[in-house]
């Protein structure tokens, strides 16, 4: 298992497009599975990045815990490769298994899980009006306690679509619902957001 270390949170989100002659995730994750552990080292290198930035924002920016959870989804992927099923899509495969580890990890501490509020503010939606009344201060204070009030479902999807480029398609195939179903589901989610932003 190669060590990791710790990434700057400006980083893509989003692993880097592997050319036509290199080894597929699935492929790679096919090898993984026959026992071929070399190739979990190729895996690690594509995803540890997107995965340390996914858990860094649902960890309020810490990266001590970011750095262990992601150590744990690789960790996890190695004990569970057999419940992977050919076929089915690795990029929403691996982030289930980070879902997982961090639902796991702040159930065991009994802590409010919460998701860093500045990526909320770059992607705007809550009225620029209302944003240029406050200090930055005061938005972050105000969107950070917004967050931690939503219920963890609609944080989740806010969470992978408009932080980790999810597609309504892969968040479907995640909550076991149609495109449509969480595509209305993400809208709600952010209207609950605004809904509890403009009441504090």
């Amino acid at each position: 298992m190669p060590a990791f270390a710790g990434t700057p949170l400006n980083q893509p989100a989003t692993p880097t497009p592997v050319a036509d002659h290199y080894p597929s995730d699935d492929a790679l994750m096919a090898q993984v599975q026959a026992n071929d552990l070399d190739q979990l080292a190729v895996l690690f290198d594509r995803y540890h990045l997107p995965i340390f930035n996914y858990l860094l924002r649902r960890s309020n920016n810490d990266r001590e815990t970011a750095e262990d959870l992601t150590q744990t989804v690789f960790e996890r992927l190695l004990k569970y490769r057999h419940s992977y099923q050919p076929g089915q899509q690795f990029r929403a495969w691996i982030y289930q298994l980070a879902r997982n580890a961090h639902a796991d990890h702040w159930q065991r501490q009994q802590q409010m899980r919460t998701v860093d509020v500045q990526a909320v503010e770059q992607h705007g939606g809550l009225g620029t009006s209302a944003f240029a009344a406050m200090t930055s201060t005061e938005r972050e204070q105000n969107l950070h306690e917004a967050l931690a009030l939503l219920p963890t479902a609609q944080r989740d999807i806010l969470v992978l679509h408009r932080f980790q480029g999810f597609s309504y398609e892969e968040i479907g195939q995640q909550l076991a619902c149609t495109a449509g179903a969480a595509k209305v589901k993400a809208h709600r989610a952010l209207q609950a957001l605004r809904a509890i932003y403009f009441a504090s």
